[in-house]
């Protein structure tokens, strides 16, 4: 996916928020995710939509998102992927169709807390986007046993040696950029990364915004040895050059598509 040079291919405003959150399996968490998101749309008060980007969740977790998503006053697309279930790639189709002149890329688990969108944009100031930060001075990780922090240190360290270490937590999955400056960027959803990818492309200005990363309280991790691989494959290709060569792809315009379906 790459978005348009001039960074403008969508129909919404200048001060819109869009909110892309893929999702597979996250029933129980829907509805306290669209209440959190709420209270973040009334302190907003300008353009907001939420993008769900489904993997075809057998839960019925798109179906969670129709019905609820009125009944709470919540404006709410939903996109269900074809192809085989990708987390970065729902996240690059979400960027992809995402209307909003800001974007915010968050989790669906509730480990990142929707009141911390407000925080992320009040920490642009000036900036290209803001990140969520576990690494940051004040931010935390509760709850991980001690082999999956030596991975997220792992592929921590990995991803700021490819990004120039521009910013403490570029593996962060919570995060909000100007869609003006992605203008041009290819973005593949490779190892499920897709801040690293950015970063790697372009030296963007960054704020981090600390915070606690406590991890899910329904449903199941989707980290595994697959997600581990992927971002092993990201690692190669981007420190191979690859990543960062920005093919000649046809600008996407951004807006509805089939579908997607407006609540």
């Amino acid at each position: 996916m790459r978005l348009e040079e001039n960074g403008s291919a969508v129909e919404g405003g200048l001060d819109d928020l869009s909110v892309v959150v893929p999702t597979y399996n996250e029933r129980e968490n829907v509805e306290p995710l669209l209440r959190g998101l709420d209270a973040v749309r009334r302190e907003w008060g300008r353009g907001f939509e939420v993008l769900v980007v489904d993997d075809r969740s057998p839960d019925g977790t798109a179906a969670a998102f129709e019905r609820l998503a009125p009944r709470l006053g919540v404006p709410v697309r939903v996109v269900e992927r074809d192809g085989p279930r990708s987390l970065g790639r729902a996240i690059v189709e979400g960027i992809r169709l995402s209307r909003g002149d800001l974007v915010c890329v968050m989790d669906a688990d509730l480990s990142h807390p929707p009141q911390l969108v407000s925080r992320l944009l009040a920490a642009l100031d000036g900036a290209d986007g803001a990140v969520a930060s576990r690494y940051a001075p004040g931010g935390r990780i509760s709850r991980w046993p001690l082999s999956r922090r030596l991975v997220s240190w792992g592929a921590t360290a990995l991803a700021r040696v490819l990004t120039q270490d521009r910013c403490r937590d570029p593996v962060s999955g919570f995060f909000l950029f100007r869609r003006a400056s992605l203008a041009g960027l290819t973005l593949t959803g490779i190892g499920d990364k897709p801040l690293v990818e950015i970063l790697a492309q372009r030296p963007l200005a960054i704020h981090e915004v600390p915070y606690e990363f406590r991890d899910r309280q329904h449903g199941r991790s989707k980290l595994n040895a697959g997600g581990i691989a992927r971002f092993a494959r990201l690692v190669v290709r981007l420190s191979t050059g690859a990543g960062r060569t920005q093919t000649p792809e046809v600008g996407v315009r951004v807006g509805m598509e089939r579908g997607t379906r407006e609540l």
